[in-house]
C-alpha cells in the first residue's frame, strides 16, 4: 500500500537522481551558492527549503514569501534560500533533483542528510511546509529508500537494533545484501509517534523482535516478527513485485 502525498513514501516518487547525497563534511571553495547553503544548514542539522524560479514573477515572490515566512518560524529547524533553475552555478543539483522541466516556481525541502522530504510546484502551504520537517527515523529511511533500498525499520527495546533472525538471514543473501538497510526504531520514543503512523502498527502491541518492510517507491511491503523466515520474507517481496526482472527468480513462490 503507499502511504498520502507528503507523507513518508511519497517521496519515492523523486526521480532516482536525487538518490546521491546533497550534502558534504564541509563547504569548499568550489561549491556553487546553492550547495555552500545546503552544506551549512546540514552541518547545523538544519532542513532547507530551496526556491527554484525561472522568473521574478508573482507567484515566485509569493512562494519565496511564504517560504520565507515558514523558515522563519521554524528557525531551529530549517531554513529558506532560493536559485535559479537555469542557472549554469546550480545545473549539478537541478539535474539531481530532476527538476530540469518541472513546473515552476518549486519549493524543494532537504533534510540534512540528503533526503529530498518535499516537492511542491506552482504552489505551497504552511502545513505542508511542516509535513517536510519529518523525524529522524523518517528522514533516514526516506534517505534510503530513494537510493533504491529495501528498508527494514526493526522495533527495539534498547541502544541494540533488535533484528528479527529472517530478517538478519535476508541481510545475508547475496540477492539481497547490497539492497537491505536495517533501521532501528526504539518503540518508546514520543518523537517518532508520526513514523509509527505510517507504518500502520501499535508498537505497545509488539512482543519480540519485529521489523516493518518498506519498499521503493514507498510500498509497505509487510510485516515480520521472529516467527517469520528469510523464505517467506522472500516471498513477499517477489509477491510485491520489489524482487528482480527475472521471471525464473527463486523467490517466485508463495508465502505459506
Amino acid at each position: 500500500m503507499r502511504i498520502h502525498t507528503y507523507q513518508l513514501m511519497c517521496l519515492m516518487a523523486i526521480p532516482l537522481a536525487v538518490a546521491t547525497s546533497v550534502h558534504a563534511q564541509q563547504v569548499t571553495a568550489q561549491a556553487s551558492p546553492l550547495q555552500a547553503a545546503l552544506d551549512a544548514a546540514a552541518t547545523d542539522g538544519k532542513f532547507t527549503y530551496i526556491v527554484f524560479y525561472r522568473e521574478d514573477s508573482n507567484a515566485t515572490r509569493t512562494m519565496y514569501q511564504l517560504v520565507n515566512d515558514g523558515a522563519a518560524a521554524r528557525s531551529t529547524q530549517a531554513v529558506a534560500t532560493a536559485a535559479q533553475v537555469d542557472d549554469p552555478a546550480e545545473q549539478a543539483l537541478v539535474a539531481r533533483f530532476g527538476i530540469s522541466r518541472a513546473p515552476m516556481p518549486m519549493t524543494v525541502a532537504v533534510a540534512p542528510n540528503g533526503a529530498v522530504t518535499g516537492l511542491f510546484a506552482r504552489t505551497i502551504t504552511d502545513e505542508q511546509l511542516g509535513m517536510a520537517i519529518v523525524t529522524p527515523t523518517m528522514m533516514r529511511c526516506m534517505k534510503d529508500l530513494q537510493d533504491q533500498k529495501l528498508v527494514f525499520v526493526c522495533l527495539t527495546r534498547t541502544e541494540e537494533c533488535e533484528v528479527p533472525a529472517g530478517v538478519q538471514a535476508l541481510s545475508q543473501d547475496p540477492h539481497f545484501s547490497e539492497r537491505v538497510s536495517l533501521i532501528a526504531l526504539r518503540i518508546n520514543d514520543p518523537n517518532e509517534s508520526r513514523m509509527f503512523e505510517q507504518l500502520q502498527i501499535d508498537a505497545q502491541q509488539v512482543s519480540g523482535p519485529h521489523s516493518s518492510l518498506i519498499a521503493p517507491p514507498g510500498v509497505l511491503v509487510g510485516h515480520f516478527d521472529g516467527r517469520a523466515t528469510a523464505d517467506q520474507i522472500a516471498a513477499a517481496i517477489h509477491e510485491a513485485g520489489k524482487c528482480c526482472d527475472d521471471p525464473n527468480c527463486r523467490h517466485n513462490h508463495p508465502r505459506p
